[in-house]
């Protein structure tokens, strides 16, 4: 089960995994939350050479045969930097599939199904933590299995312990520090509670190259050499292999961690892939382990240690080792000093003293007596202080070793962005992931900004040579212009005279793709008289409404941005970081339509150093086959540093050499999320800006009264409660009677909070999943046979008996009724409040008491005038019809609120005459 993660915010424990739905209490003050079980969790990933797809299948239940659930929640890590590129929901028999969209657009097309009666699912990215996500499905039919597909690709890291390729599953979310997003604290969630996770890893390498190990430190497992899952009985291949959990399942309390040492893993490659549906696209991957030695320098070394709370146990042990191995494999000839932080930070000396016996047995007694003792986990100010006090004169290496549990991630980032990569001083940070459950989105991130390489540790690993390695590369120069050349043969050129000795090349330089062209429309047109406007045109309307188009794919709302046309190649990531010596190094192009056409031969990886220029040629394998996976991972890569304030766009410059983001300053932030949305969108990647929402198509929209009729009531989340102030209470009444008392009902903390639902079909996992006959590299088999779980005993579980129509014990206290509003002005602050951000408002009693009607004779209403459609939508109609017959002398303050609410009902369908019925009731 889930070690149980959490954080404390106030007196409220704040619960981080899960799976659940919520409700308001029996006065109807606050939501309480109720947890589904969850059946299954089942991983397969095939790893090719240094790549990996995932395929991870989330089952669960409802346990109720007579109610259905609007909508549930499950929020979980994946590995930093993965590109999510498939989304599927199974719901019953029947199947839904995900494509991308703009974020708040993919949020709108979800809500409106779910109000329609359509089942959907939505798959999103937390925006303050980018290996965190959340599926929520709509929807839930009575006693529905439910089955959830994420498909994401990975870039594997090279370990340095072993000296091969490491592959990990992220097991847990920990508790991190700081102010939760507000995707969580508004519906905090408990942990879920099954029978482990199932995983399969299918490994192959490429020709040439054998498999001489895998191994596992951090679980057991059960290795098969010659073979894959997918063909078990096939001949043996030395460059094949597969892994399973020795029992089956694992408890889910820490990373899976899989290491896979093989011949010639790290030689340098270089892929090309062409697109199967976008004409003239390709992408490029070149890869590589390097292996090059210059002289080391004498630079000033930072340790900078998390003793913060969460580093308890094992992992201040763990810093401990890793520091001393630090400390006594630096050169005579740094400087050194030790930070120590949590809330608050110290460093061992004011400032960065020279190497030697004295200050080196200093240090080591100042190391054996860590402890995690430093409360939170504040870690700007020991970076920023860190970075403010270093000798002007040296170059500066930091080396942060934390478990990485912090939410803040962004600011941290932009910092370091600011200090390192754009003031170009010779400032490096190098990152240890210290324990099973660090962030390997911060972690990663730091390293990133910081210009250096991070790498991880959990309990019982071990990690001398990492540590050496990692100082190594600290200590190495500072090479930090490197620059990438594609090498193109003229095979494609008609002239059939030319010999060979006169065949000739094309080489291109990436960085010459920076400067863009400016679309016409920011240009002046051509001159035309145009006819003079008046400034007093007594037929004009101040008032008109225009309403916006309608949009598919929600980047309409970029339209006002200039219009840049995009690099015919994208470098990702566009400045290539610091080759270090045991660290794995991937760059990708996105070769556009308008790149050279001919065959790419070569690319050619060139830097400079004191010492001497730096070059490598490596060759171009092209794939036989189309393909997307290499498209996928350098989008993301793209997105993903457009994200964290790099890439292509913010080096890019107009035609007169001036930077787009000082020419439109005031729009560059705008400007570089539509390039996000535009890559997420093409290349179907989600992400920050991105989303996955799958619908059902070709199903008519169900209606209140036709779910009723199909014999199930729906359990919703009644916006009676107000959505913006109204408290998540953390309850385990799971699914007994709201009107009975939380003492009544309650589950000690002590007691599973799930229990397991008796699925004697096999589960979820008993769904199979047909065989792609792709030729793509990766293709998969069946998504594993899930064992049942336990039948749920009362004692177990709050559930009880799943088929034993829970829900219906008891009928719900009644609610209060909402004190009515005096005034005008508190009419108006009420119903802007509740006002939501796309522009409608929902159907609840705090609405119908503003308004002062009565919603059970409304809804009636409805029903005499044959209305079918969605409340939300008349109920909408109804404060338009307030706001314009009601609060008429109030016109200047929600004028624009009424212009966005019509706005949206004639985007979904409706015009003035639902106003006027409305008008009708007031």
């Amino acid at each position: 089960m889930f070690n149980r993660p959490k954080y404390s915010l106030g007196h409220e424990e704040i619960y981080v995994c899960g799976l659940y739905y919520t409700l308001p209490n029996s006065y109807r003050t606050e939501l309480e939350r109720f947890y589904l079980p969850q059946v299954s969790l089942q991983a397969h990933s095939t790893i090719l050479s240094t790549t990996s797809r995932t395929i991870l299948t989330q089952a669960f239940v409802n346990p109720s045969d007579t109610k259905g659930i609007k909508e549930v929640r499950y929020t979980f890590p994946l590995y930093d930097g993965v590109s999510v590129v498939g989304f599927t929901c199974h719901i019953g028999d029947r199947t839904i599939v995900g494509e991308v969209k703009e974020k708040e657009k993919a949020k709108q097309v979800f809500q409106e199904a779910v109000a329609k009666g359509e089942t959907a699912g939505l798959l999103e990215q937390l925006p303050e933590a980018s290996d965190v996500f959340t599926t929520t499905v709509g929807n839930i039919p009575p006693g529905a299995n439910v089955i959830v597909k994420i498909t994401y690709l990975g870039e594997l890291k090279h370990d340095m312990e072993v000296d091969g390729i490491r592959f990990t599953i992220p097991n847990i979310i920990c508790p991190r520090y700081g102010k939760y997003p507000l995707g969580l604290t508004s519906n905090t969630t408990a942990d879920a509670v099954g029978t482990g996770i199932e995983i399969t890893v299918d490994a192959e390498m490429a020709d040439g190259s054998f498999i001489q190990q895998i191994q596992s430190p951090s679980h057991p497992i059960s290795v098969s050499m010659g073979t894959t899952s997918f063909a078990p009985n096939a001949e043996p291949k030395m460059n094949k292999a597969s892994a399973t959990l020795s029992l089956g399942t694992a408890q889910l309390d820490t990373d899976f961690i899989l290491q896979i040492i093989s011949k010639d893993s790290g030689i340098p490659k270089a892929i090309l892939e062409t697109h199967p549906t976008i004409p003239n696209q390709r992408a490029l991957m070149a890869t590589l382990v390097p292996k090059f030695s210059l002289p080391a320098e004498k630079p000033e070394v930072v340790f900078v240690c998390d003793r913060s709370g969460s580093m308890s146990g094992s992992r201040i042990n763990l810093v401990i080792q890793a520091l001393k191995v630090f400390l006594k494999s630096l050169p005579v000839g740094v400087k050194f000093n030790i930070c120590s932080f949590g809330s608050s930070h110290s460093f061992l000396w004011p400032k960065s003293v020279t190497y030697s016996q004295q200050t080196l047995d200093q240090a080591v007694r100042h190391v054996e007596l860590f402890q995690a003792n430093f409360g939170g986990t504040e870690m700007y100010q020991p970076i920023k202080a860190t970075l403010d006090q270093r000798y002007k004169d040296i170059p500066l290496e930091v080396m942060l070793l934390t478990d990485g549990e912090i939410w803040d991630q962004q600011r941290l980032f932009s910092y370091l962005n600011q200090e390192v990569a754009e003031t170009k001083v010779p400032i490096r940070v190098f990152t240890l992931g210290i324990g099973n459950g660090v962030s390997h989105s911060l972690i990663e991130g730091i390293a990133r900004a910081g210009n250096g390489f991070s790498q991880t540790v959990g309990e019982g690993e071990k990690m001398d040579s990492k540590v050496v390695r990692m100082l190594k590369g600290a200590l190495s120069p500072h090479v930090d212009d490197y620059t990438l050349e594609v090498k193109y043969s003229d095979n494609n050129s008609k002239n059939t005279s030319r010999t060979q000795d006169d065949d000739f090349e094309i080489v291109e330089r990436v960085a010459d793709s920076l400067t863009v062209k400016i679309a016409l429309d920011e240009k002046k047109e051509e001159e035309k008289p145009k006819k003079p406007i008046s400034l007093f045109d007594a037929t004009a309307d101040p008032d008109k409404d225009f309403p916006p188009p309608y949009d598919e794919s929600g980047e309409a709302r970029y339209s006002h941005l200039p219009n840049i046309m995009a690099p015919k190649i994208i470098q990702a990531p566009q400045n290539i970081p610091a080759l270090f010596a045991f660290n794995r190094t991937s760059v990708y192009l996105l070769l556009g339509p308008e790149a050279p056409q001919q065959t790419p031969q070569s690319v050619i990886l060139k830097g400079t150093s004191q010492y001497g220029p730096l070059e490598l040629e490596i060759p171009i394998q092209i794939l036989d086959m189309p393909g997307e996976t290499i498209h996928q991972l350098a989008a993301k890569k793209a997105i993903f540093e457009l994200e964290q304030g790099r890439g292509w766009l913010p080096e890019a410059k107009d035609e007169s050499s001036k930077p787009l983001k000082e020419k439109f300053e005031s729009r560059f932030s705008d400007m570089v999320e539509r390039e996000a949305v535009r890559l997420g969108v093409r290349f179907q990647v989600g992400g920050k800006y991105c989303s996955f929402v799958a619908i059902e198509r070709n199903r008519a929209n169900r209606t209140d009264k036709e779910l009723e009729e199909a014999g199930y009531e729906v359990l919703d989340d009644p916006a009676s409660v107000p959505q913006a102030s109204a408290p998540v209470k953390a309850t385990q009444n799971m699914f007994s009677s709201l009107g009975a008392s939380s003492e009544s009902n309650g589950v000690s903390a002590e007691t599973s909070a799930f229990g397991s639902s008796n699925n004697t079909q096999g589960g979820f996992g008993s769904a199979p999943v047909a065989a792609s006959a792709s030729a793509s590299p990766f293709s998969f088999g069946s998504a594993f046979g899930a064992a049942p779980a336990p039948a749920p005993t009362a004692s177990s579980s709050p559930f009880g008996n799943p088929r034993a129509k829970p829900f219906s014990a008891g009928a719900p206290a009644p609610a209060p009724t909402p004190t009515k509003p005096k005034t005008p002005d508190e009419i108006l602050e009420i119903l802007i409040a509740l006002q939501t951000f796309e522009g409608f408002w929902e159907w609840s009693v705090t609405l119908f008491s503003a308004l002062s009607i009565n919603p059970s004779s409304t809804e009636q209403k409805m029903k005499d005038w044959s209305l079918g459609l969605e409340k939300r939508a008349f109920a909408t109609a109804l404060a338009i019809a307030y706001f314009e017959t009601k609060l008429v002398a109030l016109q200047g303050s929600w004028e624009l609120v009424v212009d966005k609410a019509r706005g949206w009902l004639e985007d979904n369908g409706h015009g003035g005459d639902l106003i006027e019925k409305a008008r009708g009731l007031l």
